[in-house]
């Protein structure tokens, strides 16, 4: 049996290897086009720090963001979305949607994956106590590639990143939060309905004259 392992583990890394040595450095990749391959895929993770929770806008939210190759948008934001989470479906986007889409990772520069990060796996990567980071993972032409980028909370953070994001945040009808959403609530519900079955005071004879004196 541990023979049998032994072999069986030799051929995966022999595998593994050979695949590893015919692979092409995605940074020396080319991506263009005027229009979205079939295969366009988006994968936005945001992750936040312990400082950093509870921020009013959609773009600096810990959450999950992702556009398949299908059209189809998954979203949600909370602690517990990693890199590693798909959210359930939000909606389907139209061909001009993603088109757009497209567009603004072509015209921010999100489409040259020789600037990209492949030394840094995502999955892999914590935020700091005040720090946000971006997982930005895309797909087009059977290649992917991904950025990693971070920001404090006392920082300007790349509005190229930015960009995407609060793209990918509307798309999925995300919207920022008011600042004072913690303030107390005070609700008026108007008279009370029961004030008409109150019991009546009793009468008194010697009310008037009472009330004379």
């Amino acid at each position: 049996m541990r023979r049998t392992i032994h072999r069986l583990g030799l051929r995966v890394c022999v595998a593994l290897a050979a695949s590893a040595a015919s692979c092409t450095d995605i940074r020396e990749t080319r991506i263009d086009g005027e229009r979205p391959p079939a295969d366009f895929a988006v994968d936005v993770t945001i992750l936040t720090g312990v400082a950093a929770k509870d921020l009013p806008s959609a773009h600096t939210r810990q959450g999950k963001l992702s556009l398949l190759a299908d059209g189809s948008l998954h979203a949600d934001f909370g602690d517990s979305l990693s890199f590693s989470t798909r959210p359930a479906p939000t909606r389907w986007l139209y061909e001009e949607q993603v088109e757009s889409l497209w567009s603004l990772a072509q015209r921010e520069g999100w489409l040259d994956p020789a600037q990209s990060t492949p030394s840094i796996w995502p999955g892999s990567v914590k935020a700091a106590r005040d720090e946000i980071v971006y997982l930005l993972w895309f797909h087009a032409d059977g290649t992917d590639w991904w950025f990693v980028r971070r920001f404090r909370t006392n920082e300007i953070p790349d509005p190229h990143a930015v960009a995407l994001v609060r793209s990918m945040c509307e798309l999925a009808w995300a919207t920022d939060r008011a600042p004072d959403r913690n303030l107390p609530h005070r609700y008026d519900f108007g008279p009370n309905p029961y004030a008409g079955f109150a019991k009546a005071l009793p009468y008194r004879r010697n009310a008037p004259a009472e009330a004379a004196k």
